[in-house]
């Protein structure tokens, strides 16, 4: 999600207290930064782009991350303020946490269990950016002097805002499984908020023979922006692409794929493309794999919204 949206939560979390909005609160100053300190790991963007990407989400987004977050932003309060350390922790791991479940909810998933699990975990119900979340909070910070009772009909609207957009998401699964014929056990479907679009949901499908991805609207129930590749077989060129270290970090960083290859002038080339986030007629994040005609790889890149990063052949 983005900061502003952690932001304004975090002030709902601290409003919680039953105490008034104030800068100088420092459960509130306990329970922003904790809503937002999760988002530190951009600072891995000062070794390059593709840090980033193996990075984002990471351990500051898991129960681990939340835990020492929390020591180090209540030790910080207790330094400038005084008072109770042990009260500071709990606040900022309680916006620590609604960090690392808003975050849970998009579809870029988030390594939210670790240390206990290394995969990343997706809810696929909220968009990047939702605009009704900021809206829930607003009402906290406009009634600054007695805010608990506007933060807890704040947090039961997410709740059921929540359970409208699971229900919305059924839906358009039920739809799709019916519209496309597709067999439990057999053929596999994701359904995920589109990138623009309170009611769009972009799915993905893989079928024993092709994959299917496009956009489907709730309201009108209409299909569009279908594409439909071929599944590869596996080959030794698949294999050995997916054994290498750039896709072995593809793979980790999304379980939607789709892999084409071909060859060129004596070199072979393998494409992997993320089917989550489309963007116009490609996709957001792709990797090319280059292979020489002893198949040794010579050069791999990471394409993210169209900027081509080198990637670590090693």
């Amino acid at each position: 999600m983005d900061p502003i949206s952690h932001a304004i939560i975090g002030i709902g979390v601290g409003a919680l207290s039953g105490q008034p909005i104030s800068a100088y609160n420092p459960l509130y100053c306990a329970a922003i930064m904790g809503a937002i300190m999760p988002d530190l790991d951009v600072v891995t963007m000062l070794k390059g782009d593709l840090s980033f990407i193996r990075n984002h989400r990471g351990i500051t987004h898991s129960l681990g991350g939340f835990l020492l977050l929390s020591a180090i932003i209540s030790g910080i309060i207790f330094v400038d303020f005084g008072g109770n350390v042990l009260q500071y922790f709990y606040w900022a791991l309680f916006g620590a946490v609604s960090h690392g479940i808003l975050d849970f909810f998009n579809s870029y998933g988030t390594k939210l269990l670790w240390p206990l699990s290394g995969k990343r975990q997706a809810g696929n119900l909220l968009m990047f950016f939702d605009p009704i979340l900021i809206m829930l909070f607003l009402p906290v910070i406009f009634a600054w002097h007695n805010p608990q009772k506007a933060a807890l009909i704040g947090f039961s609207g997410v709740i059921i805002y929540l359970f409208i957009r699971l229900k919305m998401r059924k839906r358009v699964e039920y739809f799709l499984r019916e519209a496309y014929g597709l067999k439990p056990g057999m053929d596999r479907l994701a359904v995920m908020p589109a990138l623009r679009g309170m009611f769009s949901w972009d799915f993905c499908i893989e079928g024993t023979r092709e994959i299917i991805v496009g956009t489907h609207n709730y309201i009108d129930q209409n299909t569009s922006n279908c594409s439909h590749m071929d599944r590869k077989t596996s080959s030794p060129l698949i294999f050995k692409a997916l054994q290498t270290a750039p896709g072995r970090l593809f793979c980790q960083f999304t379980s939607f794929y789709h892999i084409t290859h071909w060859e060129d002038k004596g070199r072979y080339f393998v494409k992997l493309m993320d089917l989550r986030f489309k963007h116009k007629a490609d996709f957001s994040y792709w990797a090319t794999l280059i292979f020489n005609d002893q198949l040794s790889l010579e050069e791999a890149y990471f394409n993210r919204l169209n900027n081509l990063i080198p990637m670590d052949i090693r």
